[in-house]
């Protein structure tokens, strides 16, 4: 029994760092239940005053700007990037990393969020 407990997958919640004291900014629609599940019982905040934020790409356009949306807000958070497996005509999490790469951001992981949905985190980059 001990066995069969031990290799439960954690929660979409858990895997994301969500708790319902984490103050958290969301952009773009969520696009699976098991996201908004995920997200129900978090605080909502501003993206320069959230502790994690969660945005959606679907396109490679709204990719293209999501670093420098991120910089112009001021978000100081690590931030989960969801997007589609293959996001529409780009290479899905490669796109997604080497974006915020570009852009300076440490990237430090990915998990699944759903059939056809993964999210990477990211933290924006220091400055001196």
């Amino acid at each position: 029994m001990a066995h069969a407990l031990a290799n439960v997958e954690p929660r979409l919640s858990e895997r994301l760092g969500l708790t319902a004291d984490l103050a958290v900014a969301v952009r773009g629609e969520v696009p699976v239940p098991e996201l908004a599940e995920a997200l129900a019982d978090v605080d909502r905040a501003l993206p320069w005053d959230a502790e994690l934020v969660v945005t959606v790409v679907r396109t490679p356009e709204q990719l293209d700007g999501l670093p420098a949306w991120l910089l112009e807000c001021g978000v100081v958070a690590p931030t989960w990037v969801v997007h589609g497996a293959a996001l529409e005509g780009a290479e899905g999490e490669a796109s997604v990393r080497d974006a915020l790469r570009d852009a300076g951001f440490t990237t430090l992981g990915s998990c699944r969020v759903a059939e056809g949905w993964q999210a990477l985190r990211a933290v924006p980059p220091r400055f001196a």
